[in-house]
């Protein structure tokens, strides 16, 4: 815990290190059987699935986000992607909000895409679809927002400038493109002081 507060990681995630061998401490005198241990881990594997590989934890954008999200999109009608969507809560939001767009879902994470999934049920305007980000074309969208981690974010620029149409453009929650400079830059009124990263498929080195 000391070690996180040093290097100023979130203070949830010093909370996770206070009391991560407490926990554990007092799970070793609990007698769980095997199989609550292995049914752990396999719900932790539907809802996360392979984030020791994706480098890319399970983010939800909260609602602060969603708002601003929204001012990006055009007057016209339009196509978005959410690359790793989660939940489906922005998805939801933005279909409320937004009933002339289409909004398309795209999580591998087998538990969380059945959630999205079963939560998009009555909205005509949402897909969700069970897939890798790295397979699923940019071409047809107008808007591609991503929550990911500063892992692939390399990686997803190169698909990004590759796939998308030429006036689209890419929304970063947090983790900006490493030697890229943003279109715009849209600081969020939440309490994690949320910045979204707007780039356009011009968009060249500094």
């Amino acid at each position: 815990m000391l070690v996180a507060w040093g290097l100023r990681a979130p203070v949830w995630w010093r909370i996770i290190h206070l009391i991560f061998m407490p926990l554990v401490v007092l799970a070793r005198g609990l007698e769980f059987p095997a199989g609550f241990w292995l049914g752990g881990f396999i719900f932790l594997l539907l809802v996360f699935w392979r984030t020791d590989t994706s480098r890319v934890p399970l983010y939800l954008t909260n609602r602060q986000s969603c708002r601003a999200l929204l001012t990006l999109l055009p007057a016209k009608a339009c196509r978005v992607v959410d690359l790793g969507c989660g939940d489906g809560g922005l998805l939801r939001f933005l279909a409320r909000a937004r009933p002339d767009c289409l909004f398309v879902g795209v999580e591998h994470a087998p538990l969380t895409w059945a959630w999205a999934r079963l939560r998009a049920f009555g909205f005509h305007n949402i897909r969700v679809r069970r897939e890798s980000i790295w397979t699923h074309s940019l071409a047809a969208y107008d808007l591609v927002y991503v929550f990911l981690s500063p892992v692939p974010m390399g990686r997803l620029w190169a698909k990004a400038r590759e796939e998308m149409a030429p006036d689209a453009c890419l929304v970063s929650n947090s983790f900006p493109v490493s030697g890229q400079e943003p279109l715009s830059v849209i600081d969020v009124d939440d309490r994690r002081r949320t910045r979204l990263f707007v780039y356009a498929k011009h968009s060249s080195e500094p």
